[in-house]
Formats: structure tokens, sequence, C-alpha cells
């Protein structure tokens, strides 16, 4: 049978999953350039869950990394320690629109005027 814990409640595992987490921070720095990495950090995540309040935008770098450590979206979810799920929503189903956003910028504006 499977282990059910989460890899938060277990110490072994909890140090497993920060080794994890900093080995994907490091393939992901050096896969790419800094401009890359830049506008990765444009991103505009929200901070809160919009339906009970909890604070999540600070979990979502670190959701990244475990994604690309080749964690499934509801362990690296259980690893956060993001039970609920309104806050699981949040992360799952975030899409980031800044770069569409961006086409449509008011202060440039044609010289055919």
């Amino acid at each position: 049978m499977a282990e059910t814990t989460p890899p938060s409640n277990n110490l072994k595992s909890r140090s497993e999953h920060s080794r994890a987490v900093e080995k994907a921070r490091r393939v992901k720095r050096r896969e790419l350039g800094k401009s890359q990495e830049q506008e990765l950090k444009r991103m505009i995540i929200p901070v809160r869950c919009f339906t009970c309040g909890k604070v999540i935008g600070n979990k979502w770098d670190t959701y990244l990394d475990l994604l690309q450590a080749d964690y499934t979206e509801g362990d690296a979810l259980d690893a956060l320690g993001l039970v609920r799920y309104c806050c699981r929503r949040m992360l799952m189903t975030h899409v980031d629109l800044i770069e569409k956003l961006l086409n449509y910028n008011t202060l440039e504006k044609s010289e055919t005027s």
C-alpha cells in the first residue's frame, strides 16, 4: 500500500522535498537566460485565495519548482500545505495574462493622428 502522508508531515520527506526544490531551482536557472528569468518574475499572482482569504501568493514560485522536479500537481499542493480545495484551485487554474495585456498599452499611441 502506498504511503498517504504528505511530505510535510515527515522530517525525512521534508528534507528530501527541500533538496528537490533547490535542485529544480538550480536547473531552472541554468536553463533560463537572465532575460527569460526576469520575464517570469513579471507574472501577476493573486496574493490571497478569493474564497477563504489565505495567503497563497508566496507559494507560486515553490509550486512551479515542485512541478519542474516531477511532482504531480496534487503532490506539489500537498507539499505546500494547501488542503482546502479553494486554495488549490487558485494555483492550479492561474493563467498569466500580463503578456496579452501589455499589447494594449494605452501610453503608446500611433503617430497617424
